[in-house]
């Protein structure tokens, strides 16, 4: 598969909750580092989905892809986030990814999330 095609199925992945795609497209060593409000770094498959698996609660409700941009082995996509917590209330962010991949997986993940503010 393409770089562009992996992360097609990525974002596809996460627009859907589906954990599973997800860690089928995560090398087993992946580092996804997250950056906010504070900083978050999840090493390897088995962190990765310890983490989405501590969403279960939050679901995305729909999201944008306003830029995929592909160059090489490099891919950087951004965007808007709309989700439900458990408890219904809205949680909207844009967001900017920046993806490395190697051996058709995703081997590092660098996200820039920023709450939006009403």
């Amino acid at each position: 598969m393409t770089t562009k095609e992996i992360v097609l199925q990525v974002i596809d992945a996460f627009d859907n909750n589906d954990v599973d795609k997800i860690l089928r497209l995560f090398a087993d060593d992946v580092v996804w580092t997250m950056k906010g409000s504070s900083v978050t770094i999840v090493n390897g498959k088995d962190e990765v989905e310890k983490f989405l698996g501590g969403m279960d609660d939050v679901k995305i409700v729909s999201s944008t892809h306003d830029h995929v941009i592909i160059e090489g082995n490099k891919a950087a996509v951004d965007g808007f986030i709309q989700c439900k917590g458990k408890n219904g209330e809205e949680i909207n962010m844009h967001y900017a990814d920046f993806y490395e991949v190697e051996n058709d997986r995703v081997k590092i993940v660098t996200s820039y999330i920023v709450d939006k503010k009403d």
